[in-house]
């Protein structure tokens, strides 16, 4: 170590005289400023992009690595089709198609009541013999379609019907009773006379009630009328029936004509 202190002294004590006079410390500026130049150019040795900026700021790092979809990318977990898809729950096709064809048949026997022998297809009740419920007598009524129609009551003290039997056709999704009527009557005040009109059983145990009538709902012209029966009673045999009844005076009458049983069959 000593030794190496030895040649130090030398060099210096040159340096000193080789810069003699006035040019001595405008090279000691000249000297440092090559010192702190070289610092300031051979920088980025060390602080230059190779650790701050591309290696470790980069993309390497924060860009790709980090922020881009690896973590954030919201498709595996958003994506709505595998959950929302509608299709395999809503789609109604096989649901209700009906597979069929329907068609509309027109069930009653004689259901214009014009029939000849009269009464055909209706079994008939009568208060007397002599003025049987299907008729062409007007009654001071002139048939909806000529020459008959049903014609109950307009007696005293009796009952009277016309019932007919039907077989309802297997796979009838509905069933619906149309016709015209019209009410005529002497009474005043209370209900005296009554009658209706129903869908029996084959034991003649009463399913449906069509149309409830009395001396109160007097007409003076054919009305339409429309039921649609709660059951179809697809397949079953069943009676539609006509009745009146009227007590001991004062007489009302009944009238029924252009019936219809309509049935929506599906085959």
């Amino acid at each position: 170590m000593k030794s190496f202190g030895s040649i130090a002294l030398v060099l210096v004590g040159a340096c000193a005289s080789a810069g003699s006079g006035d040019d001595g410390p405008i090279d000691a500026r000249t000297d440092a400023a090559r010192i702190d130049a070289v610092g300031v150019t051979d920088a980025p040795d060390v602080d230059a992009p190779s650790i701050d900026a591309a290696n470790v700021d980069a993309a390497s790092v924060d860009a790709a690595s980090i922020d881009a979809g690896t973590v954030d990318a919201p498709t595996p977990i958003d994506a709505p089709t595998p959950i929302d898809a509608p299709t395999p729950i809503d789609a109604p096709t096989p649901i209700d198609a009906p597979g069929c064809t329907t068609t509309t048949q027109q069930l009653l026997v004689n259901a214009n009541l014009d029939a000849t022998p009269r009464a055909t297809g209706w079994v008939e009740t009568v208060i007397d013999p002599l003025y049987p419920p299907i008729t062409a007598d007007t009654g001071g009524v002139a048939a909806d379609t000529a020459p008959n129609r049903m014609w109950l009551g307009g007696l005293t003290s009796g009952s009277d019907a016309a019932v007919q039997t039907v077989t309802i056709p297997a796979g009838t999704t509905a069933l619906v009773l149309r016709g015209k009527y019209d009410v005529r009557t002497s009474e005043t005040g209370g209900v005296y006379d009554t009658a209706a009109v129903e869908m029996l059983s084959s034991t003649d145990a009463v399913l449906e009630t069509a149309m409830s009538l009395t001396n109160q709902g007097a007409l003076t012209a054919w009305t339409n009328f429309t039921f649609t029966f709660a059951t179809p009673h697809a397949g079953q045999t069943v009676k539609i029936r006509f009745r009146s009844t009227n007590d001991f005076s004062l007489e009302t009458s009944f009238f029924f004509d252009t019936l219809a049983l309509d049935a929506t069959v599906c085959q």
